[in-house]
Parts: C-alpha cells; sequence; structure tokens
C-alpha cells in the first residue's frame, strides 16, 4: 500500500529533522545561501512527499474511519511537518516546542502504521 511506504518516508524525514536539530549548537545565520543550499530543498523534498501521501491519508480516512484519526489531523499533520522541516535548521524556537510538533507528527504517521497493520491481520 502507498500510504504506509509514504507515511514510513515521512517518518524517517521527520527523523533526519530532529536529528538536524539537535545537533545544532547555536543559532544559524539567517543566510540565502544557507536558504538556498541547505532549507529549500529540504522543504521542497518534505514538500513533494506530503503532497503524495495528504490524498492516500483522506481518502484511507474516509474509507476505514479510524477511530482516532479525522481528516482534520492530516492537514494539522501537514502543517507541523513544514515547521518541524523549517525549525530544524534554525533555532528559534525552543526544544519542547520543536519536540511536541514532532512528536504530534510522529503520533499521527505512527497510528496510521499501525490501524493498517492492524486491519490487515
Amino acid at each position: 500500500m502507498n500510504l504506509i511506504m509514504l507515511s514510513r518516508e515521512l517518518l524517517l524525514l521527520l527523523e533526519d529533522c530532529k536529528k538536524r536539530f539537535e545537533l545544532l549548537k547555536e543559532k544559524p545565520e539567517k543566510t540565502e545561501d544557507l536558504f538556498f543550499r541547505e532549507v529549500k530543498p529540504a522543504f521542497d523534498l518534505a514538500s513533494e512527499k506530503i503532497k503524495d501521501w495528504k490524498p492516500e491519508a483522506d481518502q484511507w480516512v474516509k474509507i476505514n474511519k479510524p477511530k482516532y484519526i479525522h481528516s482534520a489531523q492530516i492537514d494539522s499533520t501537514i502543517d507541523n511537518i513544514e515547521q518541524v522541516v523549517l525549525q530544524s535548521f534554525y533555532k528559534d524556537i525552543n526544544k519542547q516546542r520543536f519536540n511536541n510538533l514532532h512528536n504530534s507528527v510522529e503520533y499521527v504517521l505512527k497510528s496510521i502504521l499501525n490501524e493498517i497493520n492492524d486491519y490487515q491481520r
């Protein structure tokens, strides 16, 4: 199933963001070079994955009506993924806020994977 593969890819992307954020020791200078060399390519990659994931996730929620995942969460998850990607390059928010965003996305993605796994049994 494509949703499984896409959700796993987003989880890997999320993990990369967390590692990058944790390795930042100080606030990097917000330069155009940093933006175009690192931030934009990472954001574009995430956007491509999200673009593929969203219709799959929406369709899955519509058909399967999982107890703890709703279509509004799919939209929130997309916004949160984008924030996690962007914030992983800059220390503009505190660690707790970043971790809350990260954990929220991780929860939705893992919940979808767990639900799919339960349906397949």
